[in-house]
C-alpha cells in the first residue's frame, strides 16, 4: 500500500471476515473529504468505495434502496409525496412504478448479464456498505441514522439504482394514472377527485447541466480542456431523494485509475477523468426514450382483450403487492392488478394536449438494462476520446449525454442510453394520425408497430443510428440535442427521437418553451474563440461570469415601458433594474427584483423561440400592448412581494441566495435556468429568510487540462461530500465557490503521496492478519 510523506492524523486498521475475493483495501481522505480507494482487485476496490460512500451518504443510500425496492408506502405511508431524482409524486405511485418497471426477475437477469469484473465490483461495494453499518456503535447509529428506517443493502439494490435511469421519465406519463388503471382492472370505475395519487407528477426545477470541451485546434499546445458542470440538488430530507454528487478516486494499480463524481447510488464516476480522458454527464433532455402505443381494449365478462391485426387477444393479469403503512402504524399488504399484453403493461390514460384518452402500452428500449455499470467501468479505462465513445456504444446503458476530451486534443459527444430505433418515416407511418398528437404516440393495434423482436423485447438501435461527434474544435451542450453541439457546425438531421428541430416538435431543456442557455453558451463560444487560443481561466469564466441572458436580451426594451406618471415605488423599481449589472453575482443589485419579474413573464408564456433550437436565433418577447401592460403589472406585483417579505428592491443577490456554514451565511451566485444563466442555481420559493433552498444547480465543477502528458484536474464540490455533516471541507468549498475558484485535485501516485490527508482506513481480510 501507499507510503505517504507525512503521517495521517487519524488512521485505523480493520479486519473483515469474508469468503469471497476481498483481500485488502486502503482508503485515504483529503482535507476536502475526497476518498482515494486503493486495492488489488475489483471486489476489494468496490468494498472500499462502499465503505467510504456509506460514511458520507448512508441515509441517502438507505432511502434510495427503500424507494427502488418499492417500499416507501411500507415505511412512510402511501399518500405522502416524495421526490425521486427530480420527479415528485406519491409514495404509492413511486412503489407501483418501480414494482412494475423494475421487477425483481429483471433485476436478477441483469445482474447475471454484467461482466464478471463488474459483478465483483458491486458485490464488494455492497459488502463495504454493510460493513460500515455493522461497525457503527449504537451512539453512531443514532447520530447518523436517527429514526429513519434502515434495510440491509443487497447487490440487487445497485442494479436497481442503475436500471432506473432507463425508465424514470415514464413516471411523468403514467405515474398519476397507475392507481386509476388498477382500479379499472378491478372493476372500480368510480373516481376520487381528491385522491393525491391522481396529481400530475411535478418536475422540480428540471436539469440545467452544462459541459464544454475545447479541442486541440483552439487550445494552446494541441491538447484539450474540459469544463464539466453537471448540476444536482443541494440538500436532502427523507422525502426528497433528489440527485446528489459524491467524489472519489478508484485505483487498481496497472488496471484502473479513475476519479470524479457520481450521482447517489451509482458507484462509478459519471463525470470523471483518467490520465488520458476527461468527460462530463448531461441529462438527455431532448431525447424521446420510448414510444406510446394506443391500444383498443375491451372488457368481456372476466376477460380483458386487446386488438391486434383485427383480432382480439386475451390479456393476462399481473398482481403487484405493496406493503402499506396504515395510520395506526400497522403494515398491511395491498394488491393491485394490471393487464399484460404482448407489449407489456397496459395503462389507462386520460386525454392530454399530446395524446388522446385511451389504453396505452409503452415500448422502451431502455427498460431492463443495467449495462450502465459495465459502460462506465469500461469507459473509465479508455485512452482516447474515440475509445471512450466506443466503450459507451458497446455497453449502452445509462440514458444521458456525455461530452468528452482527451490529451491528444480530440473532443466528442455521445448519447449513452438507448432510444427507439425508429426513423421519422416509420414513426409517421405508425402514428395514430390525429393532428396535434405527439409524434411518438403510435397505433398499437397493428403488429407492424410493435418495434420489438421475436421475444417481444424492444428493438435496439445499431451504432450507426446515433449522432456521435468527434472534433478538434469546440463541443458544448446545455442539455440540448446533438444538432448544435459542435460549435459553428450544424449536424445533419438524425431521427427525431434524438431531438426535434421543427416548429411543431420543439423541445427545450429544463421544460421551458424557449432555451436561453444554449443561446448564451453559443454567444460565449463566439466571444472566447475570437481572440486566439482558449485557456482554463476563460473556460471557468464561461460558468462563473453569471451573465443573465434574459436581462442582456430584453431588459433594455422592458425599461422603455416605464410610465410617465408611475408611482414612486414603480419608478424606483425601474431605476434599480436600469442600474443593475445584468449579472447574478453575489453583490449584484437588481437580480432579485428581475428574478421575481421574469418568472411571471415566463409563466405567462410571453417568451418564445422562433429558431427551433438554433442558437444563432434570438428568443422573442411579446411586445403587444397587452404584454406591455402585463409586464408593468407583474413588476408592480414583484415590488409588493419583496416589500411584504422585508426585502429592499436593490437587495444584493447573495443576501437571498446563500448557504449556511459555521453558523453564518455564505453568499452564493448564479441563478435561474429560465433567465439563461449557465451557472444555474435554481432556487425554491422566496421566504423572509431568503430562498429556502436550491432545487438544482451548480454543485460539482471539473476543469481538466493536460500539461504535456500529465492531467491537471481542478475541482470543487460546493454542497460538500457528507450528508448532514458540517465540516471544514464544506465550509471551505462554499467560500471557494463564492470566490469563483477551484482547487487542484491530486491524481498521480506521487501527488497523493505528497497530499495532506485527514483520515486513513486500511481494511484487511481477517485470515491475512498475522
Amino acid at each position: 500500500m501507499t507510503q505517504f510523506s507525512q503521517p495521517v492524523p487519524e488512521s485505523k486498521t480493520l479486519t473483515y471476515e469474508n469468503q469471497g475475493k476481498f483481500d485488502q483495501v486502503e482508503i485515504v481522505w483529503t482535507d476536502k473529504d475526497v476518498p482515494r480507494i486503493l486495492a488489488n482487485n475489483y471486489e476489494s476496490l468496490g468494498f472500499g468505495y462502499g465503505y467510504a460512500h456509506a460514511r458520507d451518504r448512508l441515509v441517502e443510500l438507505l432511502g434510495q434502496a427503500i424507494a427502488m425496492r418499492g417500499q416507501r408506502s411500507k415505511y412512510y405511508g402511501p399518500d405522502a409525496f416524495s421526490t425521486l431524482g427530480f420527479l415528485k409524486t406519491t409514495n404509492l405511485n413511486s412503489d407501483l412504478m418501480f414494482k412494475l418497471r423494475v421487477p425483481d426477475e429483471w433485476v436478477k437477469e441483469e445482474l447475471e448479464r454484467l461482466n464478471p469484473e463488474t459483478q465483483d465490483y458491486i458485490v464488494g461495494y455492497v459488502n463495504g456498505l454493510n460493513f460500515f453499518v455493522d461497525n457503527l456503535s449504537e451512539t453512531q447509529r443514532q447520530q447518523i441514522i436517527g429514526q429513519e428506517p434502515t434495510v440491509r443493502f443487497e447487490v440487487e439494490d445497485v442494479v436497481r439504482f442503475t436500471m432506473r435511469f432507463g425508465i424514470m421519465k415514464e413516471l411523468i406519463e403514467i405515474g398519476p394514472h397507475l392507481l386509476a388503471t388498477a382500479n379499472c382492472i378491478d372493476g372500480n370505475t368510480s373516481s376520487d377527485s381528491l385522491s393525491p395519487h391522481d396529481s400530475p407528477v411535478d418536475v422540480e426545477g428540471g436539469f440545467g447541466s452544462n459541459a464544454w470541451a475545447y479541442g486541440g485546434d483552439v487550445v494552446e499546445g494541441g491538447g484539450a480542456i474540459l469544463m464539466g458542470n453537471p448540476h444536482s440538488a443541494w440538500q436532502r430530507n427523507p422525502h426528497q431523494l433528489r440527485i446528489y454528487m459524491h467524489q472519489c478516486q478508484l485505483t487498481i494499480p496497472g488496471e484502473l485509475d479513475v476519479a470524479g463524481s457520481t450521482f447517489l447510488g451509482f458507484p462509478l464516476p459519471l463525470t470523471g477523468y483518467n490520465a488520458d480522458v476527461s468527460w462530463s454527464i448531461l441529462d438527455a433532455a431532448t431525447v424521446t426514450p420510448y414510444i406510446m402505443q394506443l391500444m383498443d381494449v375491451k372488457f368481456e365478462q372476466d376477460t380483458i382483450k386487446y386488438l391486434v391485426d383485427g383480432n382480439y387477444q386475451s390479456a393476462t393479469l399481473r398482481v403487484i403487492e405493496i406493503e402499506t403503512r396504515q395510520e395506526s402504524g400497522q403494515v398491511t399488504t395491498q394488491s393491485y392488478a394490471f393487464a399484460q399484453s404482448h407489449l407489456g403493461t397496459l395503462f389507462k390514460l386520460p386525454q392530454s394536449p399530446n395524446k388522446p384518452a385511451g389504453w396505452y402500452a409503452m415500448t422502451n428500449p431502455g427498460e431492463c438494462n443495467a449495462k450502465g455499470l459495465d459502460q462506465f467501468l469500461s469507459a473509465a479505462k479508455a485512452r482516447s476520446t474515440r475509445a471512450f465513445i466506443e466503450q459507451i456504444e458497446q455497453h449502452r446503458g445509462v440514458l444521458c449525454q456525455l461530452v468528452v476530451a482527451d490529451k491528444h486534443g480530440d473532443v466528442g459527444y455521445v448519447i449513452a442510453g438507448n432510444v427507439p430505433p425508429i426513423t421519422d418515416e416509420a414513426m409517421a407511418d405508425a402514428h395514430v394520425g390525429i393532428e396535434g398528437v405527439a409524434f411518438n404516440v403510435l397505433d398499437g393495434t397493428q403488429s407492424k408497430n410493435t418495434f420489438r423482436d421475436q421475444n417481444q423485447r424492444p428493438l435496439q438501435a445499431a451504432k450507426s443510428f446515433y449522432p456521435n461527434i468527434v472534433s478538434r474544435g469546440i463541443i458544448h451542450n446545455t442539455n440540448n440535442s446533438y444538432k448544435y453541439s459542435e460549435f459553428g457546425q450544424q449536424q445533419p438531421d438524425y431521427p427525431s427521437v434524438f431531438g426535434q428541430h421543427r416548429q411543431q416538435h420543439t423541445l427545450a431543456a429544463a421544460r421551458l418553451d424557449y432555451d436561453p442557455r444554449l443561446i448564451m453558451s453559443n454567444k460565449r463560444m463566439q466571444e472566447i474563440s475570437a481572440n486566439g487560443k482558449i485557456d482554463t481561466q476563460q473556460a471557468l469564466e464561461v460558468v462563473f461570469d453569471n451573465r443573465n441572458y434574459a436581462a442582456e436580451t430584453f431588459l433594455d426594451w422592458i425599461l422603455t415601458l416605464e410610465p410617465n406618471d408611475c408611482s414612486t415605488p414603480l419608478k424606483h423599481a425601474f431605476q434599480v433594474l436600469a442600474n443593475w449589472d445584468r449579472k447574478n453575482n453575489a453583490d449584484s443589485r437588481g437580480a432579485l427584483l428581475f428574478h421575481q419579474l421574469w418568472g411571471k413573464v415566463v409563466r405567462a408564456k410571453l417568451v418564445k423561440v422562433s429558431g427551433f433550437g438554433d442558437p444563432e436565433v434570438e428568443s422573442e418577447l411579446s411586445t403587444s400592448l397587452q404584454s406591455q401592460q402585463f409586464i408593468v403589472a407583474a413588476l408592480e406585483h414583484s415590488i409588493t412581494e419583496l416589500e411584504q417579505l422585508g426585502f429592499t428592491l436593490n437587495a444584493a443577490w447573495g443576501t437571498v441566495l446563500y448557504q449556511t456554514a459555521d453558523n453564518r451565511p455564505i453568499a452564493m451566485h448564479g441563478g435561474s435556468y429560465e433567465q439563461g444563466l449557465l451557472n444555474g442555481e435554481m432556487p425554491a420559493e422566496l421566504t423572509r429568510d431568503g430562498f429556502s433552498y436550491i432545487l438544482f444547480g451548480t454543485a460539482y465543477l471539473q476543469l481538466t487540462e493536460w500539461q504535456g502528458d500529465t492531467i491537471c484536474p481542478q475541482v470543487l464540490l460546493a454542497h460538500g461530500q457528507r450528508d448532514g455533516v458540517g465540516s471544514e471541507a464544506r465550509s471551505c468549498q462554499l467560500q471557494m465557490f463564492l470566490d469563483k475558484s477551484l482547487y487542484p485535485m491530486p491524481y498521480s501516485p506521487r501527488q497523493w503521496e505528497n497530499t495532506y490527508l485527514t483520515h486513513k482506513v486500511t481494511i484487511t481480510r481477517a485470515d491475512l492478519v498475522s
